[in-house]
């Protein structure tokens, strides 16, 4: 797995076994290729919402192919000049430019570009972008800036690049920065953070900032819906604060497994739950780091014998500390004979053992198939005895998620807007599948409301700042086909 060490404050990449930023002294967190593939999600969003304006981009006049396909080759481009700085394409550089673009290109596609050198003429990205930026800003969208954007993209996607190996040499450091600073000349609008791979000579303790237990408290209880979910996490926290205080005292007490199965349809706050947990724990000294790592079989599972125990220790350390989080751990209790991921399992119960101290592992599913998994396995029964069981939002909890989105963005939505809102939701509860996707299935509508707002907007000669800002009764009459 792809996974950087990143200064939460400053925003410097570290060694991988740093815990705390040996410059400014804050805390680190673990990022993953999945971080990048969020940020190209939302840039692509904005770019298929810019294909409305494609005919006035002169730059793809005589050509036949989409804005997305500009962008994605640009890229490619980008990373295979920062590849070829030290003319050397390691596995890991490969590994990064395939799962972000989604692409399979080989090593030999990169060194036939060895005599690239990139210039402002030759990215056609930005080229383009600047023109329906120019173009949108003439109807008076002060506020478009998708060259920037990219840009952002550009920065961020080469930082982590670079230093994808855990090093970072010093003529491609070179490299990025004359191609970052010609891109920030003319597409740029704010100060960009320094690049530094910082690699310690000795470990250093650094003592990290203090957090409010009341604030992640809050932020928990003011979640929408959940209910059930949040009183059996309060009840939690309390039992555990009485035993560190009977425990400070001296007092005898049971064992008790602090391990969780969180149950439910996707959508449903489960991952946002796990974090806040972590943050909690770590204020009421239960864990000593409070981070959340994220993993699934694809980050624990390898591809030949062995090679699961590695991936899964590797997975198991960077979460010690903190709270381990298995999204759909079904998928580990396979009955198949040459399936790895029995192996991964009995990695993960030794760690528990080992590490109960320490280390909490959170495994997450549908209802039905983490029973069956929990039943795969008497190491799984007996450690994972504590359930939460995050239960379908309700229509009206469908709207509200809604609304704070838009909220969120700075919109709002007319009164036409909101009835159809409601009798949207009321509809969709109505007659929701088994694997109801809850918060995703709104972010999804969402997505689109904003496109077909777009679409609307855009033809029009002048937009006041109020049309921006508001979602009509019109945005909402989108396709309601729910995956």
């Amino acid at each position: 797995m792809l996974e950087w060490t990143v200064c939460n404050n400053c925003g410097k990449i570290l060694d991988n076994s740093q815990t705390a930023c040996p410059t400014c002294g804050s805390q680190v967190d673990k990022i993953d290729i999945g971080y990048l593939s969020n940020e190209l999600a939302k840039l692509k969003f904005l770019v298929n919402t810019l294909n409305v304006f494609r005919p006035y981009c002169e730059s793809l006049n005589d050509l036949d192919v989409s804005l997305e396909s500009v962008i994605l080759d640009d890229l490619f481009q980008w990373f295979a000049y920062l590849g070829l700085g030290d003319e050397v394409i390691t596995d890991n550089e490969l590994e990064f430019i395939n799962t972000l673009l989604g692409s399979t290109y080989t090593k030999d596609d990169i060194y036939n570009l060895s005599d690239l050198k990139l210039d402002s003429t030759q990215l056609l990205s930005f080229k383009c972008l600047s023109e329906l930026d120019s173009f949108g800003q003439g109807f008076d969208m002060h506020n478009l800036n998708s060259a920037n954007e990219l840009y952002e993209c550009f920065k961020l996607f080469g930082k982590f690049f670079i230093t994808v190996d855990n090093r970072l040499d010093e003529k491609v450091l070179g490299d990025y920065n004359e191609c970052i600073g010609f891109l920030k000349d003319k597409y740029a609008n704010i100060t960009e953070r320094p690049i530094t791979l910082n690699i310690p000579d000795a470990e250093e303790e650094i003592e990290e900032e203090e957090e409010s237990l009341e604030d992640y408290l809050a932020e928990l209880n003011k979640l929408i819906g959940l209910e059930n979910v949040k009183k059996d996490v309060n009840s939690l926290i309390n039992l555990v604060q009485i035993r560190k205080i009977r425990e400070s005292r001296g007092i005898k007490q049971p064992a008790m497994s602090l391990h969780l199965v969180f149950s439910g349809n996707p959508g449903t706050g489960k991952t946002t739950v796990a974090r806040l947990l972590a943050k909690i724990y770590r204020q009421i000294g239960v864990l000593s780091k409070g981070h959340l790592v994220e993993t699934d079989r694809s980050g624990l599972v390898g591809g030949y014998v062995g090679q699961t125990a590695i991936k899964t220790q590797e997975v198991i350390q960077s979460a010690l500390g903190g709270i381990l989080f298995i999204d759909e751990a079904y998928s580990l209790a396979s009955t198949s004979e040459n399936d790895y991921g029995r192996e991964a399992i009995d990695t993960i119960l030794k760690a528990m053992e080992d590490n109960r101290d320490d280390f909490i592992v959170i495994v997450a599913g549908y209802t039905e198939l983490m029973d069956r998994f929990l039943h795969s396995n008497p190491g799984l029964e007996s450690r994972f005895n504590k359930f939460l069981e995050f239960r379908d939002y309700t229509a009206e909890e469908l709207y509200d998620i809604f609304i704070l989105m838009a909220d969120e963005a700075n919109l709002w939505v007319d009164k036409a807007g909101c009835k159809y809102l409601e009798e949207y939701f009321d509809r969709l509860v109505e007659n929701k599948p088994a694997n109801f996707a809850n918060g995703r299935a709104v972010r999804n509508l969402f997505e689109e409301v904003l496109t077909a707002q777009a679409n609307r907007l855009a033809p029009q000669k002048e937009i006041t700042d109020e049309e921006l800002n508001t979602l009509t009764f019109e945005d909402f009459l989108v396709d309601e086909n729910e995956d």
